[in-house]
């Protein structure tokens, strides 16, 4: 028995000796990787030189192992990039100065065991530089509204470009812009440029500098653009460079004539129709208590479908406003100036300025709406279901403050809004300065004055210094000279409330 125990001990030992014996040893290295390429050399010449955006193709065999990578190199083997791809787009570089060139792309495989192919595959590419193109983007009418390329301008300009290469977007190198004289050094914006804005530093002079916003920016680029001509007919060239320094031809805007700022008032004529009669109600009347020296805007002048003053949009926009201290603005549709002021009067108040703005708010305007979030209104007062609020010819339209005026209507109004109060917060107030004059027009029934909430005309102003900022009216002024007394109006409020 104890025999049988020795021999299966000594039969244990040898099996383990025998396994221990199956795992050592060096672990084989597989040979030296080798790669290849889909093709060695392109042959092509002159005008069928391939573009600058190639395609490579290639793979690697590891004998004894397995291929875990490449390294890629497109500047003759000087640095080398990581991949585990076997094909790419490369984008390859002609020196500066130079139409076409002949750019070898190498590839080395590495295997597990991070050896590296010492004889790395390549592929010449005879390759040629494309010129690149620039254009500028312009607005189109849509829906109904017409567009927005202004040619009468207060001096900002905004502009959308679209650059393109045949060898690629990421061959752009920069842009070059003149004003006027392209024999004038170039201003430079960099490679991701699709729109800029220009605004004068000097707007009241007849030549100026301007700074200029890149991509919607608000922060301006360093230096400054030369070159703007004031109450004169500009013209702005572009053109795009790529890498290689080759240049595209030179594109050029529509002439704009841009004119001078001349004073700190600015009248905003946001009328449709009767443009002509409100403005000249409102520069009369400013006249008459001393007030001649203002700038005009006409915002909704509309010259084959497009609008012939408006900037493109909202950040020009607001960089003309800021260029002036006081705004008159005047309008028929509440919904477009509303809208339209919330987005672009920002600078002006922050700069210190005053606004005065008297529009008509029609029954469909929606009487919750976040157009009114920047004015002194809270939300306007609904009429009873069934009726309508209107003003009746020689209606009252009486004042908050005893020494102000009453002022009475020329003509019906066939929709009128009265409106409540923001609340006031710790700094800025809002007060009631006119109320009253409407009625309740129910179908079958006679009119009644309304007896509910009716303020008309109000003031926002800072509780610190009392300075007012911002009054506005929901009536249309130009109808309520019933009493001849709307100088005395206009002496209280422009003179008075927002020192002009």
């Amino acid at each position: 028995m104890n025999s049988c125990k020795y021999i299966f001990l000594s039969l244990f030992i040898l099996a383990i000796g025998a396994c221990k014996k199956g795992f050592e040893g060096t672990a084989k290295i597989p040979n030296m990787p080798e790669t290849f390429m889909a093709i060695d050399k392109i042959e092509r010449s002159g005008e069928n030189r391939l573009t600058t955006l190639v395609e490579a193709h290639w793979w690697g065999v590891s004998e004894g192992g397995f291929i875990k990578g490449f390294e890629i190199s497109v500047d003759n083997q000087q640095t080398w990039h990581f991949t585990t791809r076997q094909d790419s787009s490369f984008l390859l570089k002609i020196p500066p100065g130079q139409d076409t060139a002949d750019i070898a792309i190498y590839v080395r495989a590495i295997d597990n065991a991070n050896q590296t192919d010492v004889s790395p595959a390549s592929t010449l590419f005879p390759i040629k530089n494309s010129k690149p193109a620039v254009r500028f983007i312009f607005s189109s009418p849509i829906a109904g509204i017409p567009s927005q390329n202004p040619i009468n301008i207060f001096p900002v300009l905004k502009y959308n470009i679209f650059g393109e290469d045949p060898d690629g977007i990421d061959d752009i190198f920069q842009y070059e812009i003149y004003f006027n004289d392209t024999q004038r050094a170039p201003y430079l914006l960099p490679a991701n440029t699709s729109s800029f804005l220009l605004v004068a530093n000097n707007p009241k002079a007849d030549s100026s500098d301007c700074k200029i916003f890149i991509n919607g920016s608000n922060n301006a680029l360093t230096n400054a653009v030369k070159g703007l001509n004031l109450q004169a007919n500009n013209t702005l060239y572009i053109r795009i460079v790529d890498k290689a320094l080759s240049k595209s031809n030179f594109v050029a805007t529509p002439r704009i004539w841009v004119k001078k700022v001349g004073s700190d008032i600015l009248l905003v004529n946001a009328y449709t129709s009767n443009k002509i009669f409100v403005q000249n109600y409102y520069t009369n009347n400013l006249n008459k208590i001393g007030i001649s020296n203002f700038d005009t805007l006409q915002a909704t002048e509309v010259i084959d479908n497009n609008f012939t003053q408006l900037q493109p949009d909202f950040q020009a926009q607001n960089k003309v406003f800021a260029f002036f201290k006081k705004i008159v603005w005047f309008g028929d549709d509440a919904n477009f100036s509303f809208a339209y002021g919330q987005r672009t009067t920002n600078d002006f108040f922050n700069n210190g300025g005053q606004l005065f703005m008297a529009v008509a708010i029609n029954s469909n305007f929606d009487p919750l709406s976040n157009f009114l979030d920047w004015t002194p209104i809270k939300s306007l007062v609904n009429p009873p279901p069934a009726s309508v609020f209107r003003v009746n010819i020689n209606a009252l339209v009486r004042p908050v403050i005893n020494n102000w005026p009453v002022i009475k209507s020329t003509a019906i109004i066939a929709s009128a809004r009265p409106f409540e109060l923001l609340d006031n917060t710790p700094t800025i107030g809002y007060d009631s300065l006119y109320f009253g004059g409407i009625i309740e027009s129910k179908t079958g029934l006679p009119p009644i004055p309304w007896q509910g909430k009716s303020a008309v005309i109000a003031k926002r102003f800072n509780l610190s210094n009392k300075q007012t900022n911002f009054v506005i009216s929901s009536l249309p002024l130009e109808r309520f000279n019933g009493n001849n007394n709307i100088d005395s109006l206009f002496i209280r409020v422009f003179k008075e409330e927002l020192q002009f």
